[in-house]
């Protein structure tokens, strides 16, 4: 009975460390998988803007807006670092960290601002039709900013 169960169990660790071995390498990060989503949509706008200049500014919108993310990413970095600067500080007083996420917030809404202004002037640069067309590429592209920024 002994070396039967050694048998099964010699059986059964090949088969788990076969499945283990095929598991997916490690997951991109949000910056990486945002860049790749940025990369497409740049891709659907030469795709479907047949005339040069309108897809050439387009494309510049979407090298405008990829920066805006960078930015968000970095601003993020640095607010979490300050923040725990305060918090390891025990006489840190209340105001530091008011002033702390006022200018967070200050810089998330011109972001917020910017990308407003960049969506308005792609929209009057493409047809309904083209528009249409980018349109899912960009959604994926702004969520995928959008986890940058919250550091997911």
């Amino acid at each position: 009975m002994m070396a039967r169960s050694w048998f099964i169990v010699l059986c059964i660790i090949p088969v788990l460390l076969l499945l283990t071995g095929c598991s997916h390498g490690q997951k991109p990060s949000s910056m990486a998988s945002a860049k790749g989503a940025f990369n497409d949509l740049r891709a659907a706008v030469r795709n479907e803007i047949r005339d040069p200049a309108r897809a050439t500014e387009v494309t510049g919108l979407v090298d405008q807006l990829e920066q805006l993310m960078i930015e968000a990413g970095e601003g993020r970095n640095t607010h979490t670092t300050r923040l725990n600067a305060l918090i390891a500080n025990y006489d840190a007083p209340e105001e530091d960290f008011k002033a702390a996420f006022r200018e967070f917030n200050a810089k998330r809404t011109s972001r917020q601002d910017q990308i407003l202004a960049i969506d308005q002037k792609a929209r009057s640069l493409t047809t309904d039709k083209e528009w249409k067309a980018i349109a899912k590429a960009a959604a994926h592209a702004l969520e995928a900013a959008t986890r940058v920024e919250q550091g997911m």
